[in-house]
């Protein structure tokens, strides 16, 4: 997932320049902010992030896959 960070010029405390690090939603052409975490894979370093919108699309998307499967 793309990240952005955004240095500040203000040293903190810590004597270090403070920064802002984002994620941007692993959906394709998104330019928002991801804010939820959907999925993980630590052993690979691998998570996937969606913003809300997407998120709840996927969350939809799953639980009408569920109620209309039919074996």
């Amino acid at each position: 997932m793309p990240q952005v960070t955004v240095r500040s010029g203000v040293v903190g405390p810590d004597g270090r320049e403070e920064q802002i690090s984002e994620h941007f939603c692993d959906s394709p052409h998104c330019p928002n902010i991801a804010t939820q975490v959907m999925g993980c894979v630590s052993a690979l370093r691998l998570r996937v992030a969606l913003c809300d919108e997407h998120a709840e699309k996927l969350r939809k998307d799953i639980c009408n896959f569920g109620s209309s499967a039919r074996i």
